[in-house]
């Protein structure tokens, strides 16, 4: 399995902002430390407003095709509209998720995201079968509306092995697995011999009570700059230990 997570610390997969990824790119960055990078819309900013604010590329048609045509070997990008950002703007951000789908389904560099409506079942299922028949060309399917959900829960343990019983591609990166959640999606994986990924920055805050012992009682739970790594270290740990072969050093 391949974990991916953002660039402040030292790993072979990287998730970036596309804003970060256009900027750094512009500056000479040629991001040939990390094995493959995913591509993220930046979705926090649809907490606000009901369109990504990106510098250098505006949502047309064009200029998308562009950017994707841009990218390198192994350089992945997703433009979806998780439904939960911002739940006025629901139906409008699925519908637009889905026209993107059809939009990219068919370039190697597009990763085709499903998104449902939050914590809803019957929708995913609707969804996902809906997104499932595309003809993926990049062989990856992400799975959204994962990353709130902090253990296993019910939702999960019905959606997770849905998808990858029914999968017609090599790839599904489920965002934002929770660490729990992570040796149950792997071992489906293996069962239906489907690819996983993911990625997360859940890795800031303590995973178990000894390592927390181990900083000192006055640590506090969420790890400091000048901590990142120890604390991404142990996390790729912690996940080994739950019988999950990962890429990640090798």
């Amino acid at each position: 399995m391949k974990f991916f997570t953002d660039r402040t610390v030292e790993n072979d997969f990287l998730l970036i902002k596309i804003k970060d990824y256009i900027r750094l790119r512009e500056k000479g960055e040629k991001f040939s430390k990390w094995k493959e990078v995913y591509i993220d819309p930046g979705v926090y900013e649809l907490k606000k407003r009901d369109e990504y604010s990106w510098r250098n590329l505006k949502q047309n048609y064009d200029q998308i095709l562009d950017f994707l045509d841009s990218l390198p070997e192994k350089h992945y990008f997703s433009l979806d509209y998780p439904s939960d950002m911002n739940i006025e703007y629901q139906e409008y951000f699925l519908e637009k998720t889905w026209r993107m789908a059809k939009k990219y389904h068919s370039h190697s560099q597009y990763i085709v995201t499903v998104q449902s409506k939050f914590n809803n079942y019957w929708n995913f299922i609707e969804c996902f079968d809906k997104y499932n028949n595309l003809d993926i060309k990049s062989g990856i399917m992400g799975l959204g509306n994962m990353c709130r959900f902090a253990f296993l829960n019910e939702y999960m343990k019905h959606v997770i092995p849905y998808a990858f019983k029914n999968c017609n591609h090599e790839r599904i990166h489920i965002y934002g697995l929770c660490l729990r959640a992570i040796p149950y999606a792997y071992k489906l994986s293996k069962r239906f011999g489907i690819e996983l990924t993911t990625d997360s920055t859940k890795w800031t805050r303590t995973v178990n009570p000894e390592f927390r012992k181990s900083l000192g009682e006055n640590h506090r739970a969420c790890c400091g700059k000048e901590e990142r790594q120890l604390f991404f270290d142990q996390y790729l740990i912690e996940i080994r230990k739950r019988g999950v072969v990962l890429e990640n050093g090798n």
